[in-house]
């Protein structure tokens, strides 16, 4: 796919994300607030999906795949984004049906907030040192953690699993079908990022 088709596919593919977003069905107890928590879940998942591909990459560069150094800081930068991007997007609903916009003794919350300071300090560390092979460790041992952490941090607030809990199909298939959106955005956007890259690279090389 040429880099003219992933730049005109990219808006298409964030209409439609909004447009499933806006149109997803309201949940009994929520009313149409739950659309930001299909948002805010979304972009969390997506993020997950993200370190973990990010873990896998930087296993292989470290077993000696060396050409694929570019993409771990890539997908662990873009990780950490989708990372931000979910807990900013939690704050109006968290707003809304609990009072707080933080809820700190919410340990989900307290995992969403460390994950996003060890990251900055992940970030900021690999760049200052530009060692590759730092590089690779740090983001597979940060990209694990955040996996493990994730599936052992209790929940006080939060539902245990409202989609799948649904009465009916209408909201199961319309956040399955926002998830996919979020996937493919981030996919495309990254295809358009090693496009750019390997056209500044000399002779087009990866």
């Amino acid at each position: 796919m040429t880099r003219t088709a992933v730049v005109r596919l990219l808006p298409l593919l964030g209409l439609a994300w909004l447009v499933a977003l806006l149109t997803a069905p309201p949940e009994r107890t929520l009313g149409g607030v739950v659309r930001w928590v299909y948002a805010h879940a979304a972009l969390t998942q997506a993020a997950l999906l993200l370190f973990l591909v990010t873990a896998v990459v930087a296993g292989l560069f470290l077993a000696g795949y060396r050409r694929l150094y570019p993409w771990v800081s890539v997908m662990g930068g873009a990780a950490l984004v989708l990372w931000l991007l979910g807990f900013l997007l939690s704050l109006p609903p968290a707003r809304l049906t609990w009072g707080v916009w933080v809820d700190w003794a919410e340990p989900r919350t307290q995992l969403t907030l460390r994950v996003l300071g060890v990251g900055l300090v992940v970030t900021a560390l690999t760049h200052w040192v530009r060692s590759p092979r730092l590089t690779a460790v740090t983001q597979l041992l940060f990209s694990l953690t955040v996996l493990f952490l994730n599936r052992q941090a209790a929940l006080v607030r939060h539902p245990l699993n409202p989609i799948g809990q649904a009465a009916g199909t209408g909201i199961p298939l319309s956040y399955g079908l926002i998830v996919l959106l979020t996937v493919l955005l981030v996919g495309f956007g990254l295809a358009l990022w090693s496009l750019r890259h390997r056209e500044a690279r000399p002779n087009g090389r990866s």
